[in-house]
């Protein structure tokens, strides 16, 4: 048996690619039978193609994280797409995307798109909001192709994209993977939001080895399954203030002697990224009353 990694299912039928060749495969009847369902990133053993006949699955080899909407597996990078402007970046949904990304053990990439619509200053706020994380800040023009050779070089290995609608996630891809054409939609006049327009999941290869899902990722999520109190351990630029704050169990709130509400006043973290974490803890313990 040899091994792979799914990059596309199609009529029941999955793509397996293996040192740069790309083999069809049809999954064992017993995958069926046990309810097992191949998805798209999925490291697998198969038998190769004979004359006349396709590979074969034999076995799906243990997952490291797995998304349900879009249906891809084994992610190693979630870049979250903002725009410079039109539409307005939503900061909020640009920090729970962070959030989860930081849940599931997976790398964050920070794209800002259509930089040739902003003004410097501009820019540059959006950027000091996130330059504390640590995370990689990619400035792109998906319209011009500024950037992208940069941004193409950083995603090593599977990943998936995520934002809002309309900040050009399948502009990005369309630069990053010429070849493959996917349809964009236009941002609405009159809600300033964006069409979603990509409906399938597929593994694009890209010219530096790694491989872009061609997927807009979700712009929905919620953050249920989890206390409060853990909410801090997916923001990186907390790590190195929240070990000191004076009461162990710090939620960074109201306490005194709280060394990340400092790093906030000395402007070491941002203080709309502070003010927006205090936003998810009262939203976290909001839905969680209204379960009970």
């Amino acid at each position: 048996m040899k091994e792979g990694v799914i990059i596309k299912g199609i009529g029941g039928f999955y793509d397996v690619l293996d040192d740069n060749k790309v083999v069809r495969c049809k999954p064992r009847g017993r995958f069926r039978k046990l309810g097992i369902t191949p998805m798209v990133g999925d490291r697998v053993l198969y038998t190769p193609e004979t004359q006349g006949s396709e590979g074969a699955l034999e076995e799906i080899l243990p997952r490291k994280n797995t998304l349900i909407r879009p249906s891809i597996t084994n992610i190693d990078n979630l870049a979250v797409v903002a725009a410079a402007a039109h539409p307005a970046p939503d900061l909020l949904l640009i920090d729970k995307l962070m959030i989860s990304a930081e849940r599931m053990g997976i790398s964050v990439l920070l794209i800002i798109n259509k930089i040739d619509l902003a003004e410097p200053d501009e820019l540059d706020a959006l950027k000091s909001q996130y330059t504390p994380t640590g995370y990689p800040i990619f400035c792109v023009s998906g319209k011009f192709g500024q950037g992208i050779e940069e941004l193409s070089k950083a995603m090593k290995g599977i990943t998936t994209l995520a934002g809002q609608s309309g900040v050009g996630k399948s502009t990005i891809i369309n630069n990053l993977h010429p070849g493959k054409e996917l349809e964009t939609g236009n941002v609405s006049k009159k809600i300033k939001r964006g069409r979603h327009t990509t409906r399938h999941v597929e593994l694009l290869i890209l010219p530096y080895g790694g491989m872009v899902a061609d997927t807009p990722g979700f712009s929905q999520i919620g953050l249920l399954d989890f206390e409060p109190i853990e909410l801090q351990e997916s923001y990186p630029e907390f790590e190195q203030y929240r070990r000191d704050c004076y009461f162990n169990g710090c939620m960074h709130i109201s306490e005194p002697g709280c060394r990340v509400r400092q790093a906030v006043e000395d402007g070491c973290v941002s203080e709309g990224r502070f003010e927006r974490y205090v936003h998810i803890i009262e939203e976290i313990k909001e839905n969680r009353r209204n379960l009970w």
